[in-house]
């Protein structure tokens, strides 16, 4: 039997931190928790989303904006995902069980809150440190076959010469015409 790739492991974590959350949702409807919990449950998958754009952002070096607006948006397009969930799979419970939603919050929301956002923050945690040490591999192994050591400049000047129109013209010899 053989073992997946480190690359092929990472997206399937990144997957399974997808997921998360419609398996949370699913589980508040599995246990007839309170819709309240279901936004609360909202609230951690827009929390993991922004902490995981800014930590790619951090790593790539650039700047995330986030505005009231783009916070609003997010948060209503992700609870009407779970919310749909949420009402698919607690029509199916009622055809072969009675439902009664929960009215109030207890500590099982909280557990079932914690646990999708617990999934998906450690899965994107493995999924990132696995894709870094791929592709600083993949980069090592293609500046040694191109003759760089690794991190030199990728341009074709050196120290000795100036490019001009795409020659490098070395100061100690004559340029060529």
């Amino acid at each position: 039997m053989t073992q997946p790739a480190p690359l092929q492991t990472a997206l399937t974590l990144r997957l399974a931190s997808l997921l998360a959350f419609p398996f949370g949702a699913a589980l508040m409807a599995i246990f007839q928790r309170s819709p309240l919990a279901l936004a609360l449950l909202t609230a951690a998958m827009l929390a993991v989303g922004l902490y995981e754009r800014r930590r790619l952002a951090a790593a790539a070096g650039a700047q995330t904006a986030v505005t009231g607006a783009s916070l609003l948006t997010g948060f209503g397009f992700r609870l009407g995902l779970l919310i749909g969930i949420f009402i698919l799979t607690i029509g199916v419970l009622a055809l072969f069980r009675d439902t009664s939603l929960a009215r109030q919050l207890e500590l099982i929301d909280f557990a079932l809150i914690a646990l999708p956002a617990a999934i998906a923050l450690i899965a994107n945690e493995i999924s990132a440190r696995i894709a870094v040490r791929e592709f600083s591999d993949m980069r090592t192994q293609l500046s040694a076959a191109f003759g760089q050591p690794p991190g030199a400049g990728s341009g074709p000047a050196n120290a000795d010469g100036d490019i001009i129109e795409g020659e490098i013209i070395d100061s100690d010899g004559p340029p060529r015409s």
